[in-house]
């Protein structure tokens, strides 16, 4: 269906519709700096006549602390097939808030990989998140003669396990087709997953392993650790 045909099916002012609650609403929660599953409210419709996209816009709040958000889905194929809309996003309050445990570049770099997500770009969304990737060798001090070496080496030296460097190579290939293949074009829901696969990459690393370190060593420094 086209976006055109998209059009045709949008519903009068007048006209109401049952709106099914989502299964999952992912979002993330800055009070708690957690990933939560969000608890629905209720949901209101809207057709964009710029993009000639209908949207569904979902309030809701984070079950541990309350705090309020809105998601955002749409729908790229028919209005009245549940299966059409895409995964819900936060929406408000913007998703736009820069990690400081991550390092500076590495941020900048995210950071504009959400902001080409934001303007529907998506391959190049896919671009950056790749950028990200090569900046995070970089700030390991990893510098193989390309990329695909650059992830083995980070695997083979610990900083990443089998399961990540799995989702790393994936990150890369995407980002090589965005950038050389002119026929390849990537979804919402796909540059969506690309952008939670490298900030779980950047929190493992640069958040997760290093508190765990932290960890070690005070464990170790009083002398409270166990054989």
């Amino acid at each position: 269906m086209t976006k055109a045909d998209a059009a045709d099916t949008k519903p009068n002012k007048s006209s109401k519709r049952d709106i099914r609650k989502p299964h999952k609403i992912l979002v993330h929660c800055d009070k708690c700096e957690a990933i939560v599953n969000a608890e629905y409210l209720y949901a209101y419709e809207a057709f964009d006549d710029d993009d000639q996209i209908p949207y569904r816009y979902y309030f809701c709040k984070c079950p541990s602390c309350g705090d309020p958000f809105v998601a955002i889905s749409g729908n790229f194929g028919d209005w009245n097939n549940e299966t059409h809309w895409d995964k819900p996003a936060r929406y408000l309050p913007p998703p736009d808030r820069s990690i400081h445990e991550f390092p500076k570049i590495l941020n900048s770099a995210f950071e504009e990989a959400r902001s080409c997500f934001r303007a529907k770009a998506y391959t190049a969304t896919a671009v950056m998140c790749r950028k990200t990737l090569e900046g995070i060798c970089k700030e390991r001090g990893i510098t193989e003669t390309n990329l695909a070496a650059s992830l083995r080496r980070m695997r083979e030296n610990g900083v990443i396990d089998s399961g990540l460097y799995e989702w790393a190579d994936a990150l890369r290939i995407s980002g090589n087709e965005a950038a050389h293949g002119v026929e390849v074009t990537f979804t919402r829901e796909d540059a969506q997953d690309i952008l939670e696969f490298t900030r779980a990459l950047l929190e493992y690393i640069f958040t997760f392993r290093e508190k765990f370190e932290h960890f070690q060593k005070r464990r170790k420094v009083s002398g409270t650790a166990t054989s």
